[in-house]
């Protein structure tokens, strides 16, 4: 198999991640503060949030919430901050992660949303997100990166507009984590979520969510913390007061050697790598008028790219690159409806591919022979 669908969840994963699982859940689960046990091993959280700082470039590992992943995460931002009888302003290169949990607050009659256009290429200016702001806006929910097209958008101007006009930024890096430079601090980041199993190859049902310190959130459930016991409400504190429940242990721990991982390599080695392949195949794919590529040279991480062949659906090209060469694409909306109208391809959708840091040339040159064979396909239905 060929695995082109990184963006969704990135496959395969470094060996040391899957070893760090196997060895964990192959050890006496037991938590010194909850059960009265001294052992001589790291904490995994612990570890795992001060490589977060590192990864985010910021100081304070307890200020980063562990949750499911990005929609968890997300969800506690948008709902956890005091929106009521507010106006948002997001864009339209959002995924659902963001546009469900505003719409469910609009239908709740709590808010009103402002959803930013961008252009052709997927691109939101941040002068077009100014020009939005209203006297009762109270917060920015923006895409660092498109799952789509894979434009960035440029948050630390988009950040310096929120605290110009006294709201904070809520930054959805569920596809820029581990693919390109963040810096919370750098940036004015006031709440980053992310996810663990796509560009920082951990597993699946593992995220967080980076809180600036001095901004409260509601906390978006509260429960056993196994630790001040005698409490009978939520134990204040980071990261304590969000993280009720039993953690995903096996999760944080395969996000630990996923980070570790990328730290190792270097983001921006990562980053160069995957954008050499992807502009290697879009260079190739642009010999061929009936493949029209929808991702841009500029403003982008070239992490992922989408197209369509002809007026042939995505889901029968994807078909056709699965059940001919096993190779697995993404086809359709990508959970990001918005952004296929300004594209010009709503409802129908793109093909989306999106190597892995692991692909081999000889995987690409095999992805674009069998393009060209989709194309020759296509080619031959036109003449019937």
């Amino acid at each position: 198999m060929i695995y082109f669908n990184n963006a969704a969840t990135s496959w395969p994963k470094p060996p040391e991640v899957a070893d760090a699982v196997y060895k964990y859940l192959n050890e006496v689960p037991c938590h010194s503060a909850r059960v009265g046990l001294e052992k001589n091993t790291e904490d995994p959280a612990q570890s795992c949030r001060e490589k977060l700082c590192k990864l985010f470039n910021t100081t304070e590992p307890e200020q980063f919430v562990f949750t499911s992943g990005s929609t968890e995460a997300l969800n506690l931002a948008i709902n956890g901050l005091n929106l009521n009888n507010a106006h948002v302003v997001t864009t339209g290169i959002e995924h659902n992660s963001v546009i469900r949990p505003l719409k469910h607050l609009e239908l709740e009659g709590k808010i009103e949303i402002t959803f930013v256009d961008c252009d052709e290429t997927g691109y939101v200016t941040p002068e077009s997100i100014e020009a939005a702001i209203k006297d009762n806006t109270k917060a920015i929910v923006v895409n660092h990166s498109s799952n789509v097209t894979g434009s960035i958008l440029d948050i630390k101007r988009i950040a310096e507009i929120a605290h110009k006009y006294g709201m904070p930024i809520i930054v959805d890096a569920s596809q820029s984590s581990g693919a390109i430079e963040i810096d919370i601090d750098g940036w004015g980041i006031d709440l980053l979520a992310f996810t663990g199993h796509k560009s920082l190859y951990g597993m699946q049902g593992i995220g967080g969510l980076h809180i600036k310190k001095g901004l409260e959130l509601k906390p978006l459930k509260v429960g056993g913390t196994g630790i001040k016991s005698e409490v009978l409400v939520q134990p204040p504190g980071m990261p304590i007061f969000y993280e009720a429940g039993t953690p995903n242990v096996p999760g944080i721990v395969s996000l630990n050697a996923g980070i570790g991982f990328v730290l190792e390599k270097g983001v921006t080695h990562i980053r160069e790598h995957k954008a050499d392949m992807v502009r290697r195949i879009i260079k190739e794919l642009a010999e061929f008028p009936e493949v029209k590529v929808y991702t841009s040279n500029k403003n982008n991480s070239m992490a992922n790219f989408c197209f369509n062949i002809g007026d042939m659906a995505p889901e029968e090209v994807g078909y056709f690159l699965d059940s001919s060469y096993d190779i697995v694409v993404r086809t359709g909306l990508h959970c990001a409806p918005l952004l296929l109208k300004p594209l010009g391809v709503y409802p129908w959708g793109t093909v989306r591919a999106s190597p892995s840091y692991f692909t081999t040339e000889e995987e690409i040159d095999l992805f674009i022979v069998a393009i060209k064979d989709a194309v020759r396909s296509f080619t031959r239905r036109k003449s019937y």
